[in-house]
């Protein structure tokens, strides 16, 4: 008995890495023995590759399917992977001569979006029926968060809807010793380069912290010049560190050395950053905006600062590197990696979406 075929609709695949392209390999990866999967993806540096995805990637997935004969279609992100899957669920029937027909081949929507709701519902009106269908043609949506589950429904979602968030490889993430004894602290965002994560608003936090607290910024992107410009402005290219893009198997290492993890996110999706920093015994300073508070409890398993607050940032990791807390930050960093183990391991999350795959195989 051959596996269910899995027809996987991404924008973006290896080796252009983000969080959505790290979730699809770590789940296909792990359910390879259950499942055939394919990938339709664009050449993210070709503009018109991007733009014109729904079309061409809709016309391949029909000449694989005569032959293949899917079981399955997954669209990652209601963009044009989602335009491209629901072209394809629209295909008349004629146009398969064998197998499923394209109207009653299951469709699995993921929603990995990391834009704040308002921007998102600007897409919406600039795409107007085009990205609605995405949601209404939709068999099943999974959702990385709460806040993009109650986005799928704004959006006119019929069918049933799963919170399943991404992982963390936990056993890459471990705690490399103490660091309070240290004179010199570190604190360390890992992120791309663009307005929503809230970068130059870190930067300009550094202000307000003592001499001895040092920035490293891991990650590129459209932000970098205005960043670099940002630090050298406020006189800070001493204290505040430009790494650049790494590779995901040096974030472990960038951790390792670090005293607080920040991100004074303006919007995001879930921030599988801040999860990662949790597993590797760092603790973190988020924004309670977006999928954040999913999982960062002020308190518990994280603090909160305000967005767009330099301030409110510094009073945290102050309060977070004051020796006189160091029990509370030890039993904070304690909860947050066991949440993380707890409900963030890729191997439970990819057993959960094998039930639902499973489950949509079956109906084709």
């Amino acid at each position: 008995m051959r596996r269910p075929r899995i027809l996987i609709f991404s924008l973006a695949y290896f080796p252009f890495v983000g969080g959505a392209e790290v979730a699809v390999k770590e789940i296909t990866d792990r359910l390879a023995d259950k499942f055939e999967f394919e990938v339709i993806n664009a050449d993210i540096k070709n503009f018109w590759s991007k733009y014109l995805y729904p079309i061409w990637a809709c016309r391949r997935a029909v000449r694989q399917h005569r032959t293949k004969n899917y079981d399955l279609v997954w669209a990652i992100m209601a963009n044009q992977a989602g335009m491209a899957a629901t072209l394809f669920k629209r295909r008349p029937q004629w146009d398969t001569p064998r197998g499923v027909p394209f109207s009653t081949l299951p469709f699995l929507l993921t929603l990995q979006e990391g834009d704040d709701l308002d921007s998102l519902a600007y897409r919406a009106r600039l795409l107007g029926p085009r990205l609605f269908g995405v949601f209404r043609r939709a068999d099943h949506i999974t959702a990385i968060s709460h806040y993009l589950a109650r986005w799928a429904r704004q959006m006119g979602a019929r069918c049933s809807i799963t919170v399943v968030p991404n992982g963390v490889n936990i056993e890459k993430f471990e705690v490399r010793g103490e660091k309070l004894n240290r004179k010199e602290k570190i604190i360390i965002t890992t992120s791309r380069l663009v307005k929503k994560n809230g970068v130059d608003v870190l930067i300009e936090a550094m202000r307000f912290l003592p001499e001895n607290i040092r920035l490293v910024i891991v990650g590129s992107g459209p932000e970098e010049s205005f960043l670099k410009q940002l630090t050298s402005r406020l006189n800070l290219d001493k204290r505040v560190e430009f790494l650049g893009a790494v590779s995901p198997i040096q974030i472990p290492d960038c951790l390792g050395r670090a005293d607080v993890f920040c991100r004074p996110a303006r919007s995001e999706g879930l921030g599988n950053s801040f999860l990662e920093a949790m597993a590797a015994g760092v603790p973190v300073v988020g924004t309670p905006v977006g999928g954040i508070p999913d999982f960062l409890k002020d308190g518990k398993t994280g603090w909160f600062c305000e967005v767009n607050n330099p301030q409110s940032i510094a009073d945290k990791v102050q309060y977070i590197l004051d020796p006189a807390n160091i029990e509370k930050v030890a039993e904070v960093k304690e909860e947050a990696k066991r949440l993380v183990e707890e409900k963030y391991n890729w191997n439970t999350i990819a057993q959960e979406m094998a039930q639902i795959m499973d489950n949509l195989a079956k109906k084709s």
